[in-house]
């Protein structure tokens, strides 16, 4: 059996070998209940799409997805991400067989609540406001307002939900599941009370980008921007930019990726997820190198996806006018670490992105033959990272977050460091607000607001 890049956290950790560390995931149980007002929102269903994609890729086998028996079909549309009803987005996540339509309240496994749906213990609540989310237990954790503005806030307090269920499956923070964890993308360092977290309504969106990366940062990536209300999407044109094929752990860690994606190039299978939901691609099939250059007739804004310094090292030479880029811990001690930078930045290249000094390479050399050692199957993946999906999502969602900031005149972050383990004690170097001339150079679109949701802000906003 192929060791898997999630699994290898519990292997690199010594709590399992390889089978069990599969085994293990297989049965834990998930269940996301869904009350019937998600029928009127699009961000709630963007949550529970978000949160049934990772959840699969967790814990294979062993998601579940419990409807109320009164829920109908939806107006709400989820285009470009999903085109079609709701139910049947849902059902080729998880399987139509573990589509239930109940009541009654689920007494085994862990348990995410979606909507008006009432308290059980045990229950974690998923829940958001304008570009907060928010989720914890559901007894001590009510729902906030749920005021649509940033679609993003539904998809990261998914991302954030499976977040907190994975830390306390693997045994790694003790205080997960146990504590309500937030976090705002308007304004990152303050607390979900703040008046100046809620964030506005989003009415522009990016029409024109780079995708420099297409593996869990870059699926990432284009799952938020799919999650946008894009109101045309054919005429937003996305480059991609990667040269590498599908491996078979990709399918773990990436949204877009499945089996049946092994060895296809990463362009092809993102570009034809895309073009399947209207937009338009064009790809870019080699490495990014020292002559790589945005020219003038090409988009100048750019999220970067690589895992690798160097590579980042090149980017202020690329004559992108903005870049957004994040990156990932990749060892059982940091895997849910996030760090975020945008282009231009106060500090050089080489600062941002350092290489591990020859000690550091030594130490991490030790481990990996020290697990190898013990692993007989540990060998194909001894040099991968650990890779889960929620960092990597909750990683998109600040790029994306940074980029509408942007076309809003908002807050602007040279840096963020985040860990999931602590998410309270995020960092985020803000240098001041984003102006109109920021963003001039940026082709945007304004957004598509479903009407019935336009009925429910009113409604909240008399509340």
């Amino acid at each position: 059996m192929k060791l898997s890049r999630i699994s290898k956290l519990l292997v690199d950790a010594g709590q399992a070998t390889a089978d069990e560390a599969q085994a293990r995931r297989g049965d834990f149980a998930v269940t996301l209940r869904c009350g019937p007002d998600i029928a009127e929102s699009r961000t709630l269903q963007v949550a529970v799409l978000t949160a049934a994609g990772i959840a699969v890729r967790c814990f294979p086998g062993a998601v579940a997805v419990v409807l109320d028996p009164s829920f109908s079909s939806t107006r709400i549309t989820l285009r470009p991400l999903a085109d079609g009803p709701f139910i049947a987005s849902l059902a080729d996540l998880v399987g139509p067989q573990n589509l239930r339509f109940s009541k009654i309240p689920v007494a085994s496994g862990k348990v995410l609540l979606f909507g008006n749906v009432p308290s059980q213990p045990g229950a974690l609540r998923v829940t958001y406001d304008g570009w907060i989310a928010q989720v914890g237990p559901s007894a001590s954790t009510p729902r906030l307002a749920e005021r649509p503005f940033c679609t993003l806030a539904g998809l990261l307090a998914g991302s954030l939900a499976l977040s907190e269920i994975f830390l306390s499956f693997a045994e790694l923070n003790i205080a997960a599941t146990r504590r309500t964890v937030s976090l705002s993308l308007w304004r990152p360092e303050l607390p979900p009370n703040h008046p100046e977290a809620q964030g506005p309504q989003v009415e522009v969106l990016p029409r024109e980008l780079w995708l420099l990366g297409l593996g869990h940062l870059g699926n990432a990536y284009l799952w938020c921007l799919a999650a946008l209300p894009y109101p045309e999407p054919e005429r937003v044109e996305l480059y991609l930019n990667d040269f590498d094929r599908v491996e078979s752990e990709n399918s773990e860690t990436g949204l877009l990726f499945t089996q049946e994606d092994e060895r296809k190039f990463k362009t092809r299978v993102c570009s034809n997820w895309l073009e399947a939901r209207g937009f338009e691609t064009r790809l870019i099939e080699r490495p990014f190198g020292s002559d790589s250059r945005c020219r003038s007739d090409e988009p100048c804004l750019a999220f970067c996806g690589f895992d690798s310094n160097p590579a980042r090292r090149l980017l202020p030479g690329a004559d992108f006018a903005r870049v957004m880029e994040s990156g990932l811990g990749g060892t059982r001690h940091n895997f849910d670490t996030i760090r975020f930078h945008s282009l231009p930045n106060p500090r050089p290249a080489e600062e941002l992105w350092p290489d591990p000094s020859p000690e550091e390479q030594e130490r991490q050399a030790q481990e990996l033959e020290r697990i190898a050692r013990e692993n007989l199957a540990y060998a194909e993946l001894a040099g991968k990272s650990v890779a889960v999906p929620f960092v990597g999502v909750t990683a998109a969602t600040l790029v994306v977050a940074e980029a509408l900031r942007l076309l809003h005149d908002g807050p602007a972050y040279s840096d963020i460091k985040l860990s999931l383990s602590e998410p309270a004690s995020i960092y985020a170097s803000r240098k001041g607000n984003y102006v109109v001339q920021d963003s001039a150079e940026i082709p945007f679109c304004t957004t598509e607001i479903e009407e019935d949701e336009v009925v429910a802000l009113a409604a909240k906003a008399e509340e």
